[in-house]
C-alpha cells in the first residue's frame, strides 16, 4: 500500500491536507468521497512517496523531537529554494524580537561603556545567525541540484551531490542515498558514462528503498539523457507492467511524442492517464503532451490552447523543480505552432525565451524546428 496525500473540503467546509493509505489512487479517492469530502486534489501519490521514502519524517531538534508532517511539506512546496543570503534574511524576520531586545541592550551597554559585554553579545548573535543558516543549508544544496540537472550542468551536479553526501554526516536534515545515486548516475550519464552509471545505480536493485518499477524508470531517465530513447521506452514499458500507474503512462506518452514521434502509442498511452487522477504538479506535463501530440496532428489550434494552458499552469508555482526547463520545451513547441499560424512576432519572443534552454541542454531537433519556424 502507498500513502496519497490530499487537499479537500470536509464536511465543515475547511480546507484540509489527508494522508489516505491505499492500493490505488483512485481507492484513496473514493475513501475519501465516502466520508464526504469534496473538491479533492491529489498532491502527492506513490511515485513521490517512493522518491522521498528515505527522507526522515521525524528528527530531534534542540532537543525536541520533531515530526514532519504532510501539511508541513505541502506548506513549503513551489516556494523559491533558499539561497545563504535569503536564509540568512529569513532567520533575521523570524528571530526579530530577539535581534530587537540584543539591539536594545547592545545599545544600553554601549551607554555605558561596556565594550566587553559588547563584543560577547555580538558573537552570540553572529553564531545564533549562522546557526539558523546551517539549519537551512541542505535545503540550499538541494535547490541547486535541482537547478543544475535541470540545465545538464553535469559537473555542477556532481560537486553538489559529493556536498550533500558530507552534509548528510552531521546534519540533521539528510538527502537519501537513493535520490543522490540517482542524481549522480544522471551526471554521469550527461558528461557520456552511461555504463558507469549504470553499474554504480545498479546497487539500488531489488534494495527495499528502491522498488522494482521505480528503478526501472530511473534507468528509462538515464537512458533518455544518453539520447537512447528506444531503450528508455523498454525501461519504461517494463515499469508499466510492474505498476501500470498514471504518471508511468504520462511518461511514455511524453516519449512517443518528444523524441520517437508515434502519435498513435502516444494516443493510447494518454488514454491510460486520463483513467486515473494525476497528482497536481504533473497536470501541466500532461496538458504538454495533449498539446505535442495535437500539434503533430496538425491540429494547431488545439495545440496552441493546450501549450498556453500549460504554461499558466505553471506560472502558478514557477519555482517547482525543473520548471525552467518544462516552461522552455512548451514554448518552444508554442513558437513552431504560432509561426504556422502566422503570428511570427509571437513565435520569435517564444523562441528568444527557450532558447537558452533548448542550447544548454542539447535539443537539436527542437532548435531547429524553431529556427526554422522563425526564419521568414
Amino acid at each position: 500500500m502507498s500513502k496519497y496525500v490530499w487537499t479537500v473540503k470536509n464536511r465543515l467546509g475547511s480546507t484540509v491536507v489527508r494522508e489516505v493509505e491505499a492500493n490505488t489512487t483512485e481507492e484513496s479517492k473514493s475513501a475519501l468521497l465516502a466520508e464526504g469530502c469534496t473538491d479533492l486534489e491529489l498532491k502527492g501519490d506513490e511515485v513521490m512517496e517512493a522518491a522521498t521514502a528515505g527522507m526522515p519524517r521525524k528528527f530531534t531538534f534542540l532537543g525536541e523531537q520533531q515530526e514532519v508532517t504532510a501539511a508541513d511539506k505541502l506548506k513549503h512546496r513551489g516556494k523559491k529554494p533558499p539561497t545563504f543570503s535569503s536564509a540568512l534574511w529569513q532567520g533575521m524576520v523570524e528571530t526579530k524580537g530577539l535581534l530587537v531586545l540584543i539591539l536594545i541592550i547592545g545599545a544600553w551597554e554601549i551607554y555605558r561603556g561596556r565594550m566587553s559585554s559588547l563584543i560577547f553579545l555580538s558573537l552570540g548573535l553572529i553564531a545564533w545567525l549562522a546557526f539558523l543558516v546551517a539549519v537551512r543549508t541542505p535545503s540550499i544544496y538541494y535547490g541547486r541540484l535541482h537547478k543544475a540537472a535541470d540545465w545538464y550542468r553535469w559537473q555542477e551536479v556532481l560537486d553538489v551531490v559529493d556536498r550533500l553526501k558530507q552534509i548528510g554526516k552531521f546534519h540533521f536534515i539528510k538527502v537519501p542515498p537513493l535520490e543522490l545515486a540517482r542524481y549522480r548516475a544522471k551526471a554521469l550519464t550527461g558528461l557520456g558514462h552511461l555504463p558507469e552509471a549504470l553499474a554504480q545505480f545498479s546497487q539500488f536493485e531489488n534494495d527495499p528503498s528502491c522498488p522494482g518499477w521505480l528503478y526501472k524508470a530511473s534507468l528509462a531517465g538515464f537512458h533518455d539523457i544518453a539520447k537512447q530513447h528506444d531503450k528508455a521506452v523498454e525501461y519504461n514499458l517494463e515499469a508499466i507492467k510492474e505498476k501500470p500507474i498514471a504518471i508511468l503512462y504520462l511518461d511514455l506518452a511524453n516519449r512517443y511524442v518528444r523524441y520517437l514521434v508515434d502519435t498513435a502509442k502516444a494516443r493510447a498511452a494518454l488514454v491510460e492517464v486520463e483513467k486515473e487522477t494525476l497528482v497536481d504538479i504533473a497536470k501541466p506535463f500532461h496538458v504538454r503532451c495533449r498539446g505535442i501530440l495535437a500539434f503533430l496532428e496538425g491540429d494547431n489550434a488545439a495545440a496552441k490552447e493546450e501549450f498556453e494552458t500549460s504554461l499558466a499552469l505553471m506560472a502558478k508555482s514557477p519555482h517547482l523543480p525543473f520548471r525552467d526547463g518544462h516552461i522552455s520545451v512548451t514554448k518552444a513547441y508554442l513558437c513552431c505552432v504560432l509561426a504556422k499560424q502566422g503570428d511570427l512576432s509571437g513565435a520569435k519572443q517564444n523562441f528568444a525565451e527557450a532558447k537558452a534552454y533548448l542550447i544548454a541542454t542539447g535539443e537539436t531537433e527542437l532548435l531547429e524546428q524553431c529556427q526554422k519556424a522563425t526564419a521568414a
